[in-house]
């Protein structure tokens, strides 16, 4: 039985796979920072390079992480691996004693394959064998042709496996379970919300200095609120002065390193913002505690205030960039009432 699957990309493509489709489709398994990459050890080296390049985002916590871990397995894991939420499969050349060769004339039909390898070598698919799965194929004629479709194909990738992320992690995040009675009370108190996941508390409610501050254990994740009257974004040295004395002045025992320690312009939501990124770490000699954080400063016209949400994971001796990503989801979950 043939399934097929239109997937915009660029163009409309259209992908042909034979799969069981009367198959009840169940949730795509893995982690949401892993990219399971199915080639043959021949073809590992040119494949692997054009995912590095496209998948080249690195986060400082302090130590450098990837966005995406790469997992290789070989083409004989394929049918183990199928349901995998981020997969992609690959073969380069046409030697049928490649076993990614091989593979990849079992998944497509004789005119897919061979227009791959003459036009557009990457083709994507969305929940192709479970449910909320992101797959994609690479099938080229060579390393050259594979390398000259990275400048048009890398924005639309990386596009692409962010949305997945974003979707998948946002219904793990709220979907199911939410502090609604937390999200409640401070909906109450203030004029803003923000989602909060289950098994979140509020350590820090301020009224009188208009700081909010939430978090859970294990690992810490952190997402501090302030705010305060007029526009205070008039200048990149303000801002940096601003986000630099946060910690001190709300958390008391910790402060930011000049490591990696950034500011940029960009969009929080729909308000033009200072994204700050860098490491935290402990300010006192009882306790060494560190790790990455992030910070959004935008300014509301509408209610004449400055807010500032900042972002913290402590997760000594694991990755942290996942957390990370997580705290950007739930910042950007802020939004201010009518």
């Amino acid at each position: 039985m043939k399934y097929a699957r239109n997937w915009q990309f660029g163009h409309l493509i259209i992908l042909t796979i034979s799969i069981n489709s009367c198959d009840i489709k169940r949730e795509a398994l893995g982690a949401d920072n892993e990219i399971r990459v199915i080639c043959s050890s021949i073809d590992e080296q040119i494949i692997g390079d054009f995912l590095d390049s496209v998948f080249s985002d690195t986060i400082y916590t302090p130590e450098p992480e990837p966005t995406y871990k790469l997992k290789y397995s070989h083409p004989e894991s394929y049918n183990d691996l199928k349901r995998q939420a981020y997969i992609v499969v690959g073969a380069v050349g046409q030697n049928e004693s490649n076993s990614g060769v091989r593979l990849m004339r079992k998944l497509l039909s004789a005119e897919q394959y061979n227009s791959m390898r003459t036009n557009d070598p990457v083709l994507l698919a969305k929940d192709l064998y479970a449910r909320h799965q992101l797959f994609m194929i690479i099938n080229a004629q060579d390393g050259n042709q594979l390398s000259a479709a990275l400048p048009s194909k890398k924005e639309l990738i990386r596009s692409q496996f962010e949305r997945q992320f974003k979707d998948r992690q946002s219904r793990f995040l709220f979907e199911n379970h939410r502090r609604n009675d937390l999200e409640e009370n401070l909906s109450n108190i203030y004029d803003w919300s923000i989602k909060i996941p289950w098994g979140w508390e509020v350590i820090r409610n301020s009224p009188d200095s208009n700081f909010v501050w939430l978090g859970r254990e294990l690992p810490f994740q952190w997402v501090a609120i302030h705010w305060q009257n007029g526009d205070v974004m008039t200048d990149e040295l303000i801002v940096g002065e601003q986000m630099w004395n946060f910690p001190k002045t709300y958390y008391g025992n910790i402060r930011f390193h000049d490591y990696k320690f950034s500011i940029e312009k960009m969009y929080f939501n729909h308000y033009q913002s200072w994204e700050c990124t860098g490491i935290w770490e402990s300010s006192d000699d009882i306790s060494a505690k560190g790790g990455p954080f992030r910070s959004y400063l935008f300014y509301d016209a509408t209610t004449d205030r400055t807010f500032h949400i900042n972002t913290i994971v402590h997760h000594p001796g694991r990755d942290k960039s996942i957390f990370l990503r997580q705290l950007e989801l739930i910042a950007k979950t802020f939004s201010i009432k009518s």
